[in-house]
């Protein structure tokens, strides 16, 4: 595909061919099918499709659109990100797994005390942030904080509203439990704490 000149992107066998035209698209489409058939696989009918990067299209776990516009003011983006460029957000089916596998983990029911609690969550805290952690995530991650917080407050004190803050605030638990705080592993806000003063 690419000798054809087309621009692929791949993982495994998942793949993306990004085109010029919806003219451009389809034939890389037929280009593909030749190709395939020659190896004796077939692309799957359901998961190939064209679609204008306007609309948006889903890719390992990601959703990549061009972007109307940003959130925050240009002096504060140090990505280099720009209005009208490409981002790439998690998937809402992503996000909900991973709220759903947090939520597993702190059930009021699990017999463990919040320190151990905290090591059983930092692997998964850690591994979904990494790989999402490059993308337009700030806002998300702070929500997610946020509901991580709420729901170890919970685990401690077996109800959902509760003054867990107040005997186990945040500076302990990310201080003295050592808790993953997801939106201090975006790399410009990780820049930020090495900065010296």
């Amino acid at each position: 595909m690419r000798r054809k000149g087309y621009q692929l992107t791949r993982f495994a066998d998942d793949w993306v061919v990004t085109c010029a035209s919806a003219a451009e698209a389809r034939a890389a489409i037929a280009a593909a099918l030749r190709i395939l058939s020659e190896l004796g696989v077939q692309l799957h009918p359901q998961k190939t499709r064209v679609v204008h990067v306007q609309h948006g299209f889903e890719f390992l776990g990601y959703l990549v659109r061009r972007g109307k516009q940003l959130r925050l003011p240009p002096g504060k983006i140090v990505t280099g990100a720009k209005s009208g460029g490409l981002y790439a957000y998690p998937r809402g089916k992503s996000i909900q797994r991973f709220k759903d596998r947090v939520r597993q983990l702190t059930r009021r029911g699990v017999p463990l005390k919040t320190k151990d609690l905290i090591e059983q969550l930092n692997p998964v805290l850690r591994g979904w942030g990494h790989y999402y952690k490059r993308t337009d995530v700030r806002t998300l991650f702070n929500k997610l904080d946020n509901r991580i917080e709420r729901r170890i407050w919970s685990h401690r004190y077996k109800c959902w509203r509760n003054c867990g803050w107040k005997q186990l605030p945040k500076r302990k638990l990310y201080g003295e439990y050592g808790l993953v705080q997801m939106a201090k592993l975006i790399p410009s806000i990780a820049a930020q704490q090495r900065a010296p003063s």
